[in-house]
């Protein structure tokens, strides 16, 4: 495992611009050539910095970066496009949607959001049958007909 002192950064920093940066550039325009003008700048200038990033750890823990240039660049892309918090996208997947009215999300396998709420009838992780035969609507007839409420009784 190399230490920063045992690295030579500017031959490093050198190496990556012959090798990988002129590949990681024309990677990320392709990826990024449909998003707004506005962001796409600054997309591309985030991929090539994780690309360095993930170049320099590989460096610090004594692995060879070069033969893994196809694998960095798909994941600089991948995290630029999911992970990053700086320019306008949220570190996760927000599952809290303003078409339906800011209510959770329910996720398929695919990752596809549906509006539902937590209530909905169409859970069907919730037991909506009564396990025990008591109908609470009885229960608070009963209690009301006592003149008691149910905060009263269940206090």
């Amino acid at each position: 495992m190399a230490t920063t002192e045992t690295i030579d950064w500017r031959a490093e920093h050198d190496k990556f611009m012959a090798v990988a940066y002129e590949r990681t550039l024309a990677s990320a325009y392709a990826a990024f050539r449909k998003w707004p003008r506005r962001k796409r700048d600054d997309a591309v200038a985030e991929m090539v910095a994780k690309m360095w990033d993930q170049w320099a750890r590989l460096l610090m823990r004594g692995q060879a970066p070069e033969p893994m240039i196809g694998p960095l660049i798909h994941w600089a892309k991948m995290w630029v496009r999911y992970d990053r918090k700086i320019g306008g996208r949220a570190r996760g997947i927000d599952v809290y949607d303003y078409r339906a009215g800011m209510r959770r999300q329910q996720l398929s396998g695919q990752g596809k959001a549906s509006p539902t709420d937590r209530s909905d009838p169409g859970n069907d992780w919730i037991d909506w049958g009564l396990s025990d035969g008591d109908d609470p609507a009885e229960m608070v007839a009963a209690l009301d007909d006592m003149g008691l409420t149910w905060t009263a009784y269940a206090a």
